[in-house]
């Protein structure tokens, strides 16, 4: 079944298009959660909250890609399950990978003027990625995307794992340059 179908699906009401979601993105949903998560109890749970959050959320919101409107659902649900987990202890698997890009990507939380620059940044950020050959690409979305570990991404491509912390550390040199040449204030 394709995505318009599906969406089609939820605009009726009908329960099968929670089951068409599942069949054509359960496993890729579980693999967003899973690696930010690490626990497979919680990546059930928050799978399964991407179906709820998406029943009431199409209708009125018609998603352009479906595959990636319920992957950013599935994300911030995992960071939001993320927070509530850590609250008191810090997760180190996210703190490496926050750190890598703090030199980078400065923390702008706050006013409205701090949300509008946040969005400018994603905007390079995309410009940046498009700059990117695309095994860098892929690379660069599996580690600060999906939160994927040095060892699943170099396992996933093929790749010595020194080769993917090389190219990481080459992409947040070159992102770096690229957000400060785009007047970014790092």
């Amino acid at each position: 079944m394709d995505d318009t179908q599906i969406i089609q699906l939820y605009f009726t009401r009908s329960e099968s298009a929670i089951e068409a979601t599942a069949e054509k993105y359960g496993r890729y949903l579980n693999q967003v959660a899973f690696h930010i998560l690490r626990c497979w109890e919680d990546t059930e749970e928050i799978v399964e909250d991407t179906y709820l959050t998406a029943w009431n959320t199409i209708p009125p919101t018609v998603p352009a890609v479906l595959k990636h409107y319920l992957s950013r659902i599935t994300r911030n649900l995992a960071f939001t399950r993320l927070d509530y987990l850590t609250a008191k202890r810090r997760d180190n698997h996210l703190n490496v990978l926050l750190s890598e890009l703090d030199a980078c990507i400065p923390d702008r939380r706050g006013s409205a003027e701090d949300i509008w620059e946040a969005k400018q940044i994603g905007v390079s950020l995309n410009r940046f990625l498009s700059t990117l050959n695309r095994l860098d690409c892929q690379i660069f979305l599996c580690r600060y995307y999906y939160g994927m570990t040095l060892s699943e991404i170099s396992q996933k491509h093929g790749l010595p794992q020194r080769n993917v912390k090389y190219r990481l550390s080459c992409l947040r040199k070159q992102l770096r340059d690229h957000l400060s040449k785009e007047g970014v204030i790092v």
